[in-house]
């Protein structure tokens, strides 16, 4: 039989050994507790039992967001617990339970951490505008999580636009028309080409829009771009007043 000071040590070194030691090690909270305490993933070797001890689930999580799989579901369910998880794995939300995943605090330290912990949140939180605008303001991409009617603010999709100037391809129709949603953009990516993104927007035949586009280095990055695509919106003599200005 193995000696126990023996495994302890070994723990210590290699948590990876709690997986080939006998049983009743495995529910020695002593040894245990020195094994997450190397890396929190050892949990998953623990008895059932261990793995609704509090303090030994907290350690592990601690150490290591991933842990929060092996933890019982009474602990997945711990929002101190959860919260420890998503501060060293921004992903953890995933493991946590249902309850957890509709907890306004737990689900916006997710989201400020990872946006796309959104993906995560029940269809109620994906409705709560300080939610989702925390989600976007970290990762432009995960609008489309968003509720239907969040897709719809205009506050949110400037946040994630703003973030991530590539959304612009997907925000709905009704922003296609916003001339100072788009130029807002393009001043703040400028080092971005936006045009494969807003060219089927209606903001071409607008003055406004014309009158700074052409003059911005990430809007038809080509002068003769600029004039074949706006000519498709200007009359023939406003392209050629415009080729004249650009050459």
């Amino acid at each position: 039989m193995q000696d126990r000071s023996q495994i302890l040590q070994e723990v210590q070194i290699n948590c990876l050994k709690l997986g080939r030691v006998p049983h009743e090690f495995r529910n020695d909270r002593e040894v245990v507790l020195a094994a997450v305490g190397q890396d929190g993933f050892a949990l998953q070797y623990a008895s059932n039992e261990l793995q609704n001890d509090r303090e030994i689930v907290l350690t592990a999580v601690s150490q290591n967001g991933y842990a929060l799989e092996y933890a019982s579901n009474e602990l997945q369910n711990d929002r101190e617990v959860i919260l420890a998880a998503i501060k060293q794995y921004e992903d953890a939300l995933k493991d946590a339970s249902n309850e957890s995943r509709n907890n306004r605090e737990v689900v916006l330290a997710a989201v400020n951490q990872n946006g796309a912990a959104l993906y995560y949140a029940l269809n109620e939180l994906r409705n709560d505008r300080e939610v989702v605008l925390a989600a976007v303001n970290q990762n432009g991409c995960v609008l489309e999580y968003a509720s239907n009617e969040l897709k719809n603010d205009r506050g949110i999709v400037l946040a994630a636009v703003t973030q991530n100037c590539k959304m612009l391809g997907y925000i709905p129709q009704i922003f296609w028309g916003d001339v100072d949603l788009v130029l807002k953009v393009a001043r703040i990516h400028s080092e971005n080409d936006i045009t494969p993104y807003i060219l089927n927007f209606n903001v071409f035949n607008k003055p406004e829009f014309v009158r700074e586009a052409i003059y911005l280095p990430n809007i038809m990055t080509s002068k003769i771009v600029k004039c074949r695509v706006l000519s498709k919106y200007l009359p023939l003599p406003a392209v050629l007043d415009l080729l004249f200005v650009l050459i």
